[in-house]
């Protein structure tokens, strides 16, 4: 970016963090506010784009079935209420697995745990329909998970 150009507005997607100069001297850096809550509702032109980060409780399999299960949830309600899905996805990763060993003397024991946890982080692109309708379909349907 030139100093001739506006300065742009700054939000999660802008790219500039860490690595922004400008050729003007007093440039100020502007306060960054990134939103914390777990599911969020944004217009993009035309669509809206809700964005969502949870944690699941349970196994990786449980939580693929869970997972989809409810993203098919979402994309019903949204034609319900005669919305158009533009793209649902979601993202699951599982913290993975884990053993102790355990020796004692000659005999060695081992523990295998299976992580019960997996975190989520998705994205509903829709249209025809309002926000509060998306953010309400959200609220519903993921509340029964940790939201990240």
């Amino acid at each position: 970016m030139n100093s001739q150009q506006p300065h742009h507005r700054h939000d999660e997607n802008c790219g500039c963090h860490g690595d922004h100069h400008h050729a003007a001297p007093a440039h100020q850096p502007e306060r960054h506010q990134h939103n914390p809550q777990a599911i969020t509702v944004k217009t993009h032109d035309a669509s809206l784009v809700g964005s969502y980060r949870l944690t699941i409780e349970l196994s990786f399999e449980e939580a693929v079935t869970t997972l989809d299960a409810a993203l098919k949830k979402i994309a019903a309600q949204i034609t319900e209420r005669g919305g158009i899905i533009g793209h649902i996805k979601a993202n699951l990763t599982a913290e993975g697995q884990s053993c102790m060993i355990s020796l004692t003397e000659e005999k060695s024991d081992q523990h295998y745990n299976d992580s019960r946890r997996c975190q989520v982080e998705g994205v509903a692109i829709v249209f025809g329909i309002l926000p509060e309708q998306l953010t309400a379909i959200l609220n519903t349907v993921l509340g029964p998970y940790r939201l990240a």
